[in-house]
């Protein structure tokens, strides 16, 4: 048995032997190469008529206000806004790298919603002293989930309504409605805009 290894070792040093480290080394990095090409799938839009789990039918809007105006007019359609529950208002967070101005939008969205009767807001007096009985800064963000539930429950708020804009033109405008007590989306929508 030894020796039919020993032969099979020499034919194959003698056959294969000659060949140089670099031209394994090229065999080997086209090898890699060709298996890891990029696979392209198309992405089709689902059947699904969900509003939540698409981008607003692939409109753009003209303009952040407008996306604003259809996300506020989907959330006040939502379910869980049916019974004007306490609902915690986050700040808009701008990660676009462009500028807007958030807070004025953020300020704007919550007196809407507060006029329309749909929500009712968590008075800003307990939110400043839950946030400094936390030692959170003003601005902080909480974006951990079980920490958010927790500020939620602090706050004695069903839902935490969170808004962020992102993208390069067009920009996207997320807004997303939490329920404090389970930690389930309850609502989301993504509207798509172009600034002027």
């Amino acid at each position: 048995m030894k020796t039919a290894n020993l032969e099979w070792s020499r034919r194959w040093t003698k056959k294969w032997g000659k060949l140089r480290l670099p031209q394994l080394m090229v065999g080997a990095l086209v090898l890699l190469l060709a298996g890891c090409a990029p696979r392209y799938q198309p992405v089709n839009p689902s059947p699904d008529t969900n509003r939540a789990a698409r981008l607003s039918d692939s409109q753009v809007h003209n303009g952040i206000d407008r996306a604003m105006r259809a996300a506020v007019e989907a959330l006040l359609a939502s379910e869980p806004l049916k019974v004007s529950p306490v609902t915690l208002v986050q700040p808009i967070q701008n990660s676009s790298g462009d500028y807007f101005p958030t807070p004025r939008y953020s300020t704007q969205l919550q007196a809407g919603l507060i006029e329309s009767g749909r929500i009712t807001p968590v008075p800003e007096a307990r939110v400043q002293a839950v946030r400094a009985s936390l030692g959170l800064a003003a601005n902080q963000v909480l974006v951990d989930p079980a920490t958010i539930m927790q500020y939620g429950r602090m706050l004695g708020a069903q839902y935490q309504l969170s808004g962020k804009i992102t993208g390069q033109a067009p920009y996207q405008l997320s807004l997303q409605l939490m329920d404090l007590q389970s930690g389930v989306i309850a609502w989301q929508d993504v509207e798509r805009f172009v600034s002027r």
